[in-house]
């Protein structure tokens, strides 16, 4: 019983049914996010701006952070609205983490800060309420497509979610060694990666042969959802 459960391990890990489909999305994340990350600390250096002005609350790399978690959440929102029930877990999933992110960015409201800020409270709520929404996202998905969430847990397709968990470390790990401009370049990457797979899946949502093999098994409940949404479309 034992190897039989060892055997059933190993075809799991090695022959995945499903693998991530924008295997481009580390090199276009660090691309991206670098890119942005070095025009901007230029200019600003460039101009005369100090470095609290850079890397420092409510400066330049975490408005950039906040405005990429923005768009991403929006973006994944939509995706989730346009795609099939697999893929919309999925997109749902990326807005849920991203307006959790969103909020853990924003400032906490005091004297020195009146403007983009948010009440103490809500850093404490928000991510509670997303963890929340996950867990029933995660027990729904369970119990109507299991063969589609292990799909979807799979590291062949689950891997840029541990791409972006690796960078937040990484960002963690600089803010404990005081490089603050790198803790602030480290996390606008990781997010730039999650604002690049909610465009993907947004505009994978206009080619829904993409989502195929996971929407294969979505389970009843999620082909009635399936239903019910394109019939008042």
């Amino acid at each position: 019983m034992f190897k039989d459960v060892l055997k059933q391990i190993s075809l799991f890990v090695w022959h995945p049914e499903q693998v991530w489909p924008y295997p481009r999305i580390i090199l276009d994340t660090f691309v991206t996010g670098l890119t942005l990350a070095v025009v901007g600390i230029i200019t600003l250096r460039a101009l005369g701006a100090s470095e609290d002005a850079v890397s420092g609350e409510n400066g330049l790399l975490e408005s950039m952070q906040v405005a990429a978690l923005c768009v991403a959440t929006l973006l994944a929102a939509l995706a989730a609205v346009r795609l099939r029930p697999a893929g919309r877990f999925v997109a749902a999933t990326t807005a849920i983490l991203c307006l959790a992110f969103f909020v853990r960015e924003i400032p906490t409201c005091r004297p020195e800060i009146a403007l983009g800020c948010v009440p103490r409270v809500a850093h404490r709520l928000v991510p509670l309420i997303c963890v929340a929404l996950l867990a029933i996202h995660l027990a729904i998905l369970y119990r109507t497509g299991r063969t589609a969430l292990m799909r979807m847990v799979h590291p062949a397709f689950s891997w840029p979610l541990a791409f972006v968990a690796a960078l937040m470390v990484a960002g963690e790990v600089f803010e404990g060694f005081y490089f603050r401009s790198l803790e602030e370049i480290s996390e606008l990457v990781a997010y730039m990666g999650l604002l690049l797979s909610s465009a993907w899946m947004l505009k994978s949502s206009f080619h829904m042969r993409v989502w195929d093999g996971l929407s294969g098994w979505p389970g009843r409940l999620l082909q009635r959802f399936w239903t019910f949404s394109n019939r008042h479309r």
